[in-house]
Formats: C-alpha cells, structure tokens, sequence
C-alpha cells in the first residue's frame, strides 16, 4: 500500500468505524469539524512482509499545522494486513489526545485522562491518551496496574512542568519505556524532538517484572484563562 491507499483507509475507519467526517486529500486526511489534518507517509514494509512501520502525523492550526509524527508499528495477524493493524494502534493509541482536544465529545476522546495543573503562574490542561502495552513474556499485572497509576508520561509531565520553560501553545509528547533481554530502554520525544538524555528516570517508579513495553502520548494545551475563571490554584 502506499501514502495515498494508506490515507483512504484511515479515512475510512474514521467515517465507518467512529462517525467522524473526514475527507481524502491525496495522502491527508482532513476532519473539519476539528480543524485537524491527518498526514500519513509511506508505510515501510519490513523484509519478512509480516510488520510494518507507518509514520502518521496530526496538524491544527494551534501548532501551526506542523504534524506531531508518530511511528506506528503494524503486525499481520488473523488475517489483518499490517498497515490496517497499525492505523487502528495509532487511532485508539496515540489520536484520543487529540480527540480530547479538539473532538471532546467523540467517542475515542472517552478513553483519555485529564488533568488541570496550575503552579500560580503557568496552566496546563494535560490529555494522557490510552497506554499501549506489548508483553514479550512474563509482563506482570503489577507492572501494568503500576503503570496505570502513574504511566511515565506522567512523569514527563513532571519534569516539563517543574524546570522548563513551557511555549504558549499546545506541545506533544510520547514516552517509550520497555524492559529487554539485552537491558531497558527509556525514550522520549517532545515536539517530534529527542529528549531521553534530559527527561530520564521516568519508569524506575514500575516494578518490571519480565519483558515488554509501554507506549503513551500526552497533549498539554495552555489553560490559564480556566484556571482563573476557578480562581484555585491547582497542582504544583
């Protein structure tokens, strides 16, 4: 499949699957009644034909349409074709944040927590999308219910609100956090940008019993005008 075929059935899952309008642009999406365009790139087929990886990335206006790129990885399975295994990750995985953004009463924004933080000075209105967990053997319950409670995005939250200064505007961002035969890996990205070496520590809170990984997407939208209509400070 290519960007094109690749967007029409996004664009498909969208209308049929979720009840959201959406039109075909060549390899874009369009959904006008949330301002936002879904891009898609040329899925890359790995040499085995069986996993794929998909880059898809989401603009609005509020970001200036530069897209917030994901790397979605598709499996073939019961009959799935990859690049439909990876579309619908990425739709129930990585867009509820911004479904919760900007199609707050959709039903894919259901599965996203919010929260409002407020120090006295800066507010943030913080969407955490669904965690995507992938167990590679012995992934306990605790690991994942600890995740749950605290997923490192989270955590990341925590260090970007306690010692950077934050843009008046939406930022993104995802961690990828996963225990390995060969070690751990800890990643995260800000802005489509790199940042594990300055945001770490950010699943040594999880127990990690065996092998996995655990994906997450947050979106922070500033919300100072909220917060003083509540006239509460909230968080810190």
């Amino acid at each position: 499949m290519d960007a094109s075929a690749t967007a029409e059935l996004l664009a498909r899952m969208f209308r049929e699957g979720h009840g959201i309008t959406a039109h075909l642009d060549g390899p874009i999406v369009r959904l006008p009644d949330a301002a936002l365009t879904v891009a898609v790139d040329t899925p890359e087929l790995q040499p085995n034909g069986l996993i794929v990886r998909l880059p898809v990335g989401v603009g609005h206006p509020a970001w200036d349409d530069t897209p917030a790129w994901d790397q979605s990885v598709g499996m073939a399975r019961d009959g799935i074709h990859p690049v439909a295994d990876a579309l619908n990750g990425w739709l129930h995985n990585v867009f509820p944040v911004f479904a919760a953004f900007a199609l707050p009463g959709s039903e894919l924004a259901h599965n996203v927590h919010t929260d409002l933080r407020f120090d006295g000075q800066r507010a943030l209105r913080i969407h955490y999308g669904p965690l995507a967990v992938r167990d590679f053997g012995g992934l306990g319950q605790a690991t994942q219910r600890a995740a749950v409670d605290r997923p490192p995005s989270a955590v990341v939250a925590d260090q970007l609100f306690g010692g950077y200064a934050l843009p008046d505007r939406p930022i993104w961002w995802y961690s990828f956090c996963a225990r390995m035969p060969n070690g751990p890996i800890n990643e995260v990205t800000v802005l489509n940008g790199d940042a594990s070496e300055q945001l770490t520590g950010i699943s040594d809170h999880l127990p990690w019993e065996g092998h996995g990984s655990l994906k997450s997407w947050a979106l922070a939208v500033p919300a100072t005008g909220e917060v003083y209509q509540a006239e509460v400070p909230i968080g810190g």
